[in-house]
């Protein structure tokens, strides 16, 4: 009876933790504005509500131009995230024939194709926070807007704390060691780069309807921090035998995800409080 009584104890106290770390399927739309902070400047950063399931997500920009003399692997700092008609696209800090990109520099005098995530002279990235407490595994990330290449790569947080390289001296060269996971099972290992991730859509188009999901995330993790950005093989090498030498230029326009909510503190001592109370009654009628 007792092991009886213990099992079933147990199984209350998964269930009354199961409630509140219940996975939902949630998406997003990238082609609105959002909720932006700090507009008009590099560091803004948007905040969008799902437009399927519930839950909202932070977006923002970051690029390789810190301190970045000649080298093309010079720290992360941010950017800024334009909304476009084709998705989400980031402006970088350098522009000129001495950075290699004469379209950015500036977010007022951006110009196609400069406000896309591209991968021209600087890697450009977005980052999505799904917020304190909540734990996102990535399902499909889709390409809008995109001109000569669409390959993107997809790393998650699966470190301790909040990423390293939104306060600190960080590279992409190093992020695999600094708490990033690639997330994709490829040939011969893991990787975090998905070649022609538009799947086949039109190039330059602002037609929504004709986006192509992307699924991604084939390890399963899940994370509260995603980084999304243009191929980047300073991350990681492409595989062997694998070559692609034309730049990348994408916007996001929407992304999906199966979200678990992490029990709160508070939770886990209303789950106590009701295991407590069940092993009070079950005692009292033990003696009764």
């Amino acid at each position: 009876m007792k092991i009886h009584h213990s099992r079933s104890l147990a199984m209350l106290l998964v269930a009354l933790l199961g409630a509140s770390a219940a996975h939902a399927a949630s998406s997003w739309n990238f082609t609105g504005a959002g909720t932006e902070t700090g507009a008009n400047a590099f560091g803004n950063t948007r905040s969008y509500s799902a437009s399927s399931g519930d839950g909202n997500v932070a977006v923002s920009a970051w690029s390789n131009t810190k301190n970045n003399g000649a080298s093309l692997n010079a720290y992360i700092e941010s950017a800024y995230l334009g909304v476009y008609s084709g998705g989400l696209g980031t402006t970088n800090r350098d522009a000129g024939s001495s950075a290699g990109d004469s379209n950015e520099g500036t977010i007022q005098n951006s110009s196609s194709p400069g406000h896309t995530m591209d991968n021209s002279a600087r890697n450009d990235s977005m980052l999505f926070d799904f917020g304190a407490g909540k734990s996102a595994q990535l399902k499909s990330v889709t390409v809008g807007w995109w001109y000569n290449d669409s390959d993107i790569m997809v790393l998650a947080y699966t470190g301790t704390g909040t990423p390293t390289f939104t306060s600190a001296n960080q590279g992409y060269s190093n992020l695999l060691a600094s708490g990033w996971s690639m997330v994709k099972s490829g040939t011969g290992g893991a990787q975090a780069n998905y070649l022609n991730a538009a799947g086949g859509a039109a190039a330059q188009s602002t037609n929504t309807a004709t986006y192509v999901p992307l699924a991604v995330n084939d390890l399963n993790i899940s994370a509260r921090y995603w980084l999304i950005g243009a191929l980047n093989t300073i991350v990681q090498a492409l595989p062997a035998g694998v070559s692609d030498t034309k730049r990348d230029y994408v916007k996001i326009a929407a992304m999906s995800v199966s979200y678990s909510q992490v029990p709160e503190p508070s939770s886990i001592v209303l789950a106590g409080a009701a295991l407590a109370g069940v092993v009070a009654l079950r005692r009292r009628r033990t003696l009764s």
